[in-house]
């Protein structure tokens, strides 16, 4: 008997954006998905700078959290609140550090020398999910212009269970600012698709295969955020199943009354919440495939 343990299966949802930008030259990254839980769940994140020109004297983040649980049920449409600070930097500068602050009260990581006048978690305590934009900026966290790179990555970690899993910060090279918008460069869609932190960074229109433990004795999750423009506010959109179902066997299970699930500002989605009980009580004890459909789109930023 396999003992009880966690799978995560990554996605981000990508919103299409129709309209006319202003081409900003600061460069923008996104960590769209993070988890803390102290002392037990942390996210390590690590930013790298490369100004040449060293045009930006600082950089300034900005969380978008929310607590996991409302009510004591998991919270995929409670908004989020924001969080931000600005740190030094300077070319070709690596910061790393706990999002949740357990490590080293959240300050740099790794025996780093620098001085940063501060420390880069979240504020408060208990399980949150969130996610975080780096831009460069002067001294006051104003945006400022640079011809250069930011870059980074994020390792999710739980120590209870002996989990952990990265990606790569998505960088949305049109725009440079907060939004992400052009599927090209794994900012947003053109359509509907799905960013897989697990798959490293592959890029699949439309809908995703994926399979899935006996839920029995794995617990499945898929972790979402929905991207779009303007990512210092909410965005909210519904990710649903394909209509069948495939058992271990090859049964093919009806799936057509599956329930979509809304997700406002970011979530990590039960898969248990995306079949009906007929279907589930079909699948408990094997498992089994289908395809998932991210991102019925609720929202859209105004201009």
């Amino acid at each position: 008997m396999l003992s009880k343990s966690k799978v995560w299966i990554g996605l981000l949802c990508f919103m299409l954006i129709l309209g006319s930008f202003t081409v900003a030259k600061a460069d923008t990254i996104l960590f769209p998905v993070i988890a803390v839980n102290q002392p037990n769940v942390t996210t390590i994140i690590s930013v790298y700078n490369w100004d040449q020109a060293a045009a930006a004297s600082h950089l300034h983040y900005i969380y978008r959290y929310k607590d996991s649980l409302s009510g004591g049920s998991p919270n995929y449409t409670g908004a989020c609140t924001s969080a931000s600070f600005t740190r030094p930097t300077h070319n070709n500068d690596l910061v790393s550090f706990d999002a949740s602050g357990s490590l080293n009260g959240g300050n740099a990581l790794f025996n780093d020398t620098d001085s940063y006048g501060g420390t880069f978690s979240l504020p408060g305590t208990g399980s949150r999910r969130a996610y975080l934009l780096v831009t460069h900026s002067n001294s006051s966290g104003t945006r400022v212009d640079v011809s250069t790179l930011l870059g980074g990555e994020a390792t999710l970690m739980d120590i209870a269970f002996g989990a952990a899993w990265g990606y790569k910060a998505v960088n949305d090279v049109t725009t440079e600012s907060y939004e992400f918008i052009n599927w090209w460069d794994r900012g947003g869609s053109g359509g509907s698709g799905v960013f897989s932190s697990i798959s490293y960074g592959m890029w699949i229109l439309g809908m995703r295969q994926f399979s899935f433990f006996s839920p029995n004795e794995w617990t499945n999750k898929f972790f979402v955020t929905p991207i779009g423009g303007n990512m210092t506010s909410d965005r909210t959109a519904q990710v649903v199943l394909g209509a069948h179902i495939y058992d271990r066997m090859g049964t093919d299970i009806d799936n057509s009354s599956a329930p979509a699930v809304s997700v406002t500002c970011t979530a990590a989605i039960d898969l248990e919440d995306m079949f009906d009980s007929t279907v589930w009580s079909s699948i408990q004890n094997t498992g089994g495939w289908t395809v998932i459909f991210p991102c019925r789109l609720k929202s859209f930023p105004s201009y």
